[in-house]
C-alpha cells in the first residue's frame, strides 16, 4: 500500500479523535522517582535503528534497576500507523515516543501526548523545544550533500546547493525519497518561490531515485553514483569512519531537522515514563547519543567527531510548520517535482 509519511498520519489521526480521552498528565507534576520504580516498567516507540533503541533502553535500565524497559521499533511510517490503530481500539501501549517530527505532530494533534515541560529544556535551543511542553529534541539530522571520495575530485565538491544544477552532474544525483524535510528545510532557508525553482532545475538534471537512506548511502560508496543530494551528515561520517570512499560537503548552510522525544498521555506508569524522557534529554542520555555517531541536541554535549556542528551553520527547521495543509502539500509537491511514490 503507497502511503505518504505525514499525509496519510494526519488523515488516519482524525479516525483516531473519536476515542480521544483528555490527557491526565500536566507540566506542572513531577517526578517521582520511586513512584517510578514502583510501576516497574515503561514502553518506548521510535523509528531509530533497533540497535541504538536498545543501547538507549539498556542505559535507562542500568540508570534506574527495577524498570524495565519494552521497546517497540518500526519506521515512521508503520510507527504512526500502530499508534493510530491503538487508539481507535482504545488500547495506548506507549509511553514514550521517540521519532521524527511529522510522527511526533500528528500524535500532539490528536492529543495523544502529554505536556511534560522537562527540567532538562533548559539545556536546549529554544528552536529545539515545543513552547507548550509537548516534545524536546533528542537528535539533529544535519542534511547536506554527500559524494563519493573516488568519483569526486576535491575541487569539484560542491560548496552551494545551487552548485548540483552544473550540467556535469545530470544523472549523476540520488535522491533519498523518504526525506520530504530536506525538500521543506530548504523551502524555510530560501524562502518558497527560489527553492521552488531550485527544485524544479534539480529534478531536470535527472536525479536518481532511491528507496531508502541505507540504500542511497551504501550505492553511494559503491559507486553507483557519485552525489547524493540529501544525506544527513552524521549517517555519511559513521559510513566514512567505517573505511567507506564518502564524505560530505561543508555547505555555506546545513538546514536540520529534529527527531524529538515525548512522553502519551494516556501512559499508565507516568513517572517512569518521564523519567525516561529525562534520561534521554540529560547528559548522561545524550551520551548514549554520541556514543552511537548520533548528533546530540543538547547544547553542551558535541558530537564525535565535534566537527559534525562545530564551525558548521545549522539552520533549524520550523518544526511547528511540519504540520498542517501547508506541510502537505510541500509533501505532495516534493514528490511530484521529483517523480517520487
Amino acid at each position: 500500500m503507497k502511503t505518504k509519511n505525514s499525509l496519510w498520519l494526519r488523515r488516519a489521526v482524525l479516525l483516531a479523535g473519536l476515542f480521544w480521552v483528555p490527557p491526565f498528565l500536566n507540566a506542572a507534576q513531577q517526578i517521582d522517582t520511586k513512584a517510578a520504580q514502583k510501576e516497574g516498567r515503561v514502553t518506548i516507540y521510535s523509528s531509530i535503528s533497533i540497535e541504538d533503541i536498545t543501547a538507549l533502553a539498556q542505559a535507562f535500565e542500568k540508570a534506574y534497576p527495577g524498570i524495565k524497559v519494552e521497546i517497540y521499533r518500526a519506521g515512521k511510517i508503520k510507527l504512526g500507523q500502530r499508534m493510530i490503530t491503538e487508539a481507535r481500539a482504545g488500547k495506548h501501549r506507549f509511553d514514550v515516543l521517540l521519532s521524527s517530527a511529522f510522527t511526533t505532530l500528528a500524535m500532539k494533534e490528536e492529543n495523544l501526548l502529554a505536556k511534560y515541560a522537562s527540567p532538562q529544556a533548559a539545556h536546549y535551543e529554544a528552536a529545539l523545544t515545543d513552547p507548550h511542553g509537548f516534545w524536546t529534541a533528542a537528535q539533529i539530522n544535519p542534511m547536506t550533500i554527500g559524494f563519493n571520495t573516488k568519483l569526486v575530485k576535491k575541487d569539484e565538491v560542491p560548496k552551494r546547493w545551487e552548485d548540483l544544477l552544473d550540467p556535469k552532474w545530470k544523472g549523476k544525483v540520488a535522491l533519498n525519497p523518504n526525506r520530504p524535510e530536506w525538500y521543506i528545510a530548504l523551502m524555510q532557508l530560501m524562502g518558497r518561490e527560489k527553492a521552488r525553482k531550485y527544485m524544479q532545475s534539480l529534478a531536470a538534471n535527472n536525479t536518481i531515485p532511491t528507496q531508502s537512506a541505507t540504500l542511497a548511502r551504501e550505492f553511494l560508496g559503491a559507486g553507483e553514483f557519485p552525489i547524493y543530494a540529501n544525506a544527513a551528515s552524521g549517517n555519511m561520517e559513521e559510513f566514512k569512519q567505517k573505511n567507506a570512499p564518502v564524505d560530505w560537503a561543508r555547505l555555506d548552510v546545513l538546514p536540520s531537522y529534529p527527531i524529538l522525544a515525548s512522553v502519551s498521555a494516556h501512559s499508565d506508569t507516568p513517572n517512569a515514563a518521564r523519567l525516561m524522557a529525562d534520561f534521554l534529554l540529560s547528559e548522561r542520555g545524550q551520551k548514549v547519543f554520541k556514543s552511537m555517531q548520533r548528533i546530540p541536541a543538547h547544547k553542551d554535549i558535541a558530537p564525535e567527531p565535534a566537527y559534525l556542528i562545530k564551525g558548521v551553520k545549522l539552520f533549524h527547521v520550523d518544526i511547528n510548520r511540519l504540520k498542517g495543509a501547508e506541510a502537505d502539500e510541500m509533501e505532495d509537491e516534493f514528490r511530484k517535482t521529483f517523480n517520487l511514490r
